[in-house]
This record gives structure tokens, C-alpha cells and sequence, in this order.
């Protein structure tokens, strides 16, 4: 991620110069034949990434992995944690996607292990997927920070293209995908989320989240609407 964040800054100083910076590029959804999602939280699949997740899986071979029990870290009441997994599965069901597993690490106290590392490898061996899509390493909640830095070290000595997408901070985008035909399916998916969309406007922020990053289409008649992603390919060289 970091040589990521070191060739967009150098880009942008030798475009200073220049009349135009380049803009994410679209994301071929077309290249991908089998996609692994991991979601740290119940919601984060459909927050991050909902959209690109429904076009996936109406093309090719998809996998969730829902990490943590979505427990709340104590900010939830007893009980929260089965109902979000059952509120999990339903936005699965909304997006498309029916393959999927439940690792159950505590909610808020996510942490790599040996543990972790043999599950991840596990199911990287045996799915076989080109793509894996987890959060930014930038991202602002705890959880997810070392969630990406543990699915990188996974991922490391494996011939994937790495994705990252966005939920509790802005991400340097490299890519986006035009979720526009799908982005009803996508409000549904986070509608199932009834426990955590409790808690904050998520509807709406998540809507003009995507609405901007629609902006990379430079469809000035119509509305579109986007998921940004940064992309780390270099495993899959």
C-alpha cells in the first residue's frame, strides 16, 4: 500500500506540469473469475463495496467472509451479534452472493495471529480467487486497519490482485466501478442492516459517497453513481 501511495503522489507532482491529472480508472470486472470478499463487520460488504459485489455475482464465482461475530464491541445489547449475522446473510441474499462463511473473531478486538494466518491461507488455497477485496489499510477503524494489513501478509506470496475499498475513510482511488443499474439493490443490501443503520446516517452518507465518486464518469447529463477502489496488483504479476 505504501508503494501505492508513493507512485500516486509522484504522479501527481510530474502531472503538476500538465494540463490534466489522469482520474481513477474503471475496474474491468470482466478480468476477474473468481472474487473473495472479506468484511470485517456485518455491513462493510454492502457499505464498501455492495454494488461491485451484485455485478460480480452475476458474472462469476464470489466468496464472503464476514470476520468478526458483529458483536458492537460492547456498544450493542446482548444477542446483537446473531441477529447481525442473520441481517448479514439477508443483504448476501439481496446482492446475489450465497457463498459465504462466518469466522466469528471478537468484534472490536480484531487482531493477526497464527491463527488468523493459516485460516486466511486456507481459503485462499482452496477458493483459488484472482481478486481479493478488503478495506484500506487507511481506513479509520481499528478492526479494519488490521484486518488489511493481515489479509496483505496473506496475500503476500499468492497471485492476486489485491483491491481495497472504502467505508470509514476516503481512499486513495485508483479504480472505481459504475454501480448505477445495481445501486437500488445496494440500498436494499444496507436496508437488511437494520441493527447498525440505527446508529447513524448511513443511507445517506453512503449515497453521496457514491454519488461523488460518480463524478469519474464526467456524465454531466445524467447522475451516476460509483465504489472507488485502490488496487495493488503486484501479487498478481
Amino acid at each position: 500500500m505504501l508503494k501505492i501511495i508513493r507512485h500516486w503522489i509522484e504522479r501527481r507532482r510530474l502531472t503538476a506540469i500538465s494540463s490534466l491529472c489522469d482520474l481513477p480508472q474503471p475496474l474491468l470486472l470482466a478480468e476477474c473469475h473468481r472474487a473473495l470478499l472479506f468484511a470485517p463487520h456485518p455491513d462493510d460488504e454492502s457499505l464498501g463495496c455492495g454494488g461491485t459485489l451484485c455485478l460480480l455475482a452475476e458474472r462469476c464465482a464470489v466468496k464472503v467472509i464476514l470476520v468478526t461475530d458483529g458483536g458492537g464491541a460492547g456498544g450493542l445489547p446482548p444477542g446483537a451479534a446473531d441477529l447481525r449475522r442473520q441481517e448479514f446473510i439477508k443483504a448476501l441474499g439481496v446482492l446475489g452472493v450465497t457463498n459465504y462463511e462466518l469466522w466469528d473473531y471478537t468484534d472490536g478486538l480484531f487482531f493477526d495471529s497464527p491463527r488468523f494466518q493459516a485460516q486466511a491461507s486456507l481459503i485462499l488455497d482452496h477458493f483459488k480467487p484472482d481478486w481479493v477485496l478488503f478495506p484500506s489499510p487507511l481506513d479509520y477503524h481499528r478492526d479494519h486497519l488490521a484486518l488489511s494489513v493481515a489479509l496483505q501478509r496473506a496475500c503476500s506470496k499468492r497471485r492476486v490482485k489485491q483491491i481495497h475499498y472504502e467505508v470509514w475513510g476516503p481512499l486513495l482511488a485508483t479504480h472505481y466501478v459504475d454501480i448505477t443499474k445495481v445501486f437500488q439493490h445496494k440500498m436494499m443490501a444496507l436496508d437488511c442492516h437494520y441493527t447498525a443503520m440505527q446508529s447513524g446516517p448511513y443511507r445517506t452518507t453512503i449515497t453521496g459517497l457514491n454519488a461523488y465518486r460518480g463524478l469519474y464518469m464526467m456524465d454531466r447529463e445524467v447522475p451516476r453513481f460509483a465504489e472507488a477502489f485502490c488496487v495493488d496488483d503486484d501479487g498478481s504479476r
